[in-house]
């Protein structure tokens, strides 16, 4: 019998644990864009909104210089409010860094871009997304 009551309590349990687990958090909204560097589009890289309270969003820079985020889950957008932004693209991504010869010390990747985007404090860069409506965003980038 205090098997049976041991049990039941610890079911009880980790019903209201999934309960915590399986909520996403935050609302979000789809979030869309075009990065541009010296007004061409950046073929490369990544893109970061990071809200003031919860997850960043991120997302991948197409060949085209599109980009689509995500917080939670693929393509879910970015959290509702106002973000810090951050682009960073280095010679990993655009496919340009030289191999490392075995037993070295590997190099730090060389950015692409202007060191200052590649931080949430100092690229200047910011983006207001809303629940309903376009969040479609042009991060232009320049020497």
């Amino acid at each position: 019998m205090r098997l049976f009551g041991l049990l039941f309590m610890l079911s009880i349990g980790l019903m209201l644990c999934s309960g915590c687990f399986g909520q996403k958090g935050l609302e979000t909204a789809p979030v869309t864009g075009i990065v541009t560097y010296n007004g061409k589009p950046l073929p490369y890289g990544r893109v970061s909104f990071r809200p003031p309270a919860g997850s960043p969003a991120t997302g991948e820079i197409q060949s085209d210089g599109r980009f689509s985020l995500s917080t939670y889950g693929n393509g879910d957008g970015a959290i509702v409010g106002t973000h810090q932004v951050s682009v960073t693209a280095t010679e990993v991504d655009a496919g340009v860094m030289a191999a490392t010869a075995a037993n070295t010390e590997m190099t730090v990747p060389k950015s692409m871009i202007p060191k200052k985007y590649t931080s949430f404090s100092t690229s200047e860069l910011t983006a207001e997304v809303v629940s309903s409506g376009k969040n479609q965003f042009a991060l232009e980038l320049n020497d």
